[in-house]
């Protein structure tokens, strides 16, 4: 029995020792392995407590009136019920509450100082003394960045809602009355079985802005333009002329050249867009978390000058006295943070700013003085090879009268 314990013993820890390398040996045990740690991670992040001011503000942005006036859904849920009242659960459905993991216990707690009203024990909640609704709007598009430069070759548009005794050639009279003098309409299409017109154009610049805001009046029926994204791009694409196909694709590569050019923020200049993004990406990962980038130093004014670009930069940068880098409160990514005068800080989206600027960069101008004086320079290198090129002859004359004497 004794040595049958030993044996034992001596053979236990050989096992234990083994499994490492049987688990090297055998591709499928390491997945297995790893996959263990990121749970034990997950359930980490899963017992964190979400943070109350977070989740506040969250719930006050999906009644606030700049959200209802673009959410269909929210604004016909509180309209359906006569007091404004809309159910927590439906709150609680967002993809963003969910990534804050915070239940209803925590929704009423951090409620408990705003001016938004509960019921039930926070069963339904309601806008402050059931403020009226906001009229419904458009909800702007907000494109990735593969689709920013999607027009560059020429914008592509559509017109939905024509009335059957209309045709394509209507709107393509009314279309060319709005276009800017020399720019010509390249393509329109017949009015399909939809009820639509497609329609490409050359680039020019504000074309985007001129088709988002455009409305054809066609008889008695007001059209508005909508550019097409996407899907429907692509669909459009596929359906155009050769020979306009290949005049977007020529115009997309020019318009493309004459973007790859220094732009400046601030006072720092970048060989384009991308060097800036790269710079971006350097601050905030040369940063540790919390960490406040120095007011005198060149990356503070370099992301505070970013901030001009965001779409509501003035309005985000009010009593800003610093700006952080930190861990974002959706996810596990990172941002930057404004620190206000009050102490509270405020993440803000640099990469809303960086694609502003992508789509209309401010690019490093040529001072007139420089290029006057390149041309002067110029000029005066063309008089004097001019000047050098009649001198020749007469040298050559010369020479042969002295050859003849």
């Amino acid at each position: 029995m004794a040595d049958m314990t030993d044996a034992t013993k001596r053979k236990e820890p050989e096992a234990e020792e083994a499994k490492p390398v049987e688990a090297k040996a055998e591709g499928s045990k390491p997945a297995a392995v790893k996959a263990e740690e990121p749970e034990a991670k997950r359930a980490k992040v899963a017992n964190k407590p979400a943070d109350p001011a977070v989740i506040r503000k969250q719930v006050e942005y999906y009644l606030s009136d700049e959200n209802l006036k673009c959410d269909r859904f929210f604004s016909e849920k509180i309209a359906s019920d006569k007091d404004g009242w809309l159910e927590m659960s439906l709150i609680l459905s967002c993809n963003k509450m969910k990534a804050l993991r915070c239940s209803p216990e925590d929704v009423v707690a951090a409620l408990k100082d705003s001016k938004l009203e509960l019921k039930d024990a926070g069963a339904a909640v309601r806008r402050p003394a059931n403020a009226a609704l906001p009229s419904l709007e458009a909800k702007p598009q907000h494109h990735q960045k593969k689709m920013l430069h999607a027009h560059d070759g020429g914008a592509v548009i559509v017109f939905k809602n024509v009335p059957a005794e209309q045709s394509w050639v209507q709107i393509k009279e009314a279309l060319a009355k709005t276009l800017p003098p020399k720019v010509n309409i390249w393509f329109c299409s017949e009015v399909n079985d939809k009820s639509q017109c497609f329609a490409a154009c050359p680039p020019f610049d504000g074309d985007l802005h001129l088709f988002e805001g455009m409305t054809l009046e066609v008889g008695s029926a007001k059209l508005k333009a909508e550019v097409c994204y996407g899907e429907a791009l692509q669909a459009v694409l596929k359906n155009l002329p050769k020979h306009i196909r290949d005049k977007r694709e020529r115009e997309s590569k020019k318009r493309q050249k004459e973007r790859n050019r220094p732009i400046v923020i601030g006072s720092q200049k970048f060989v384009n867009v991308g060097a800036l993004r790269g710079k971006v990406k350097e601050i905030m990962n040369s940063r540790s978390d919390g960490e406040q980038l120095k007011p005198e130093g060149t990356d503070f004014k370099l992301i505070k000058a970013l901030l001009d670009y965001h779409p509501k930069g003035a309005e985000k940068s009010k009593g800003m006295t610093g700006i952080k880098v930190a861990k974002s409160q959706q996810g596990d990514s990172r941002c930057f943070y404004m620190v206000k005068e009050d102490g509270a800080d405020e993440d803000v989206s640099v990469k809303k700013c960086i694609d502003a600027i992508e789509l209309d960069p401010p690019y490093v101008k040529v001072e007139k003085k420089a290029a006057a004086e390149g041309e002067e320079k110029a000029a005066v290198a063309g008089e004097e090879k001019k000047a050098a090129a009649e001198a020749e002859p007469a040298s050559e004359t010369k020479e042969e009268a002295k050859a003849e004497a």
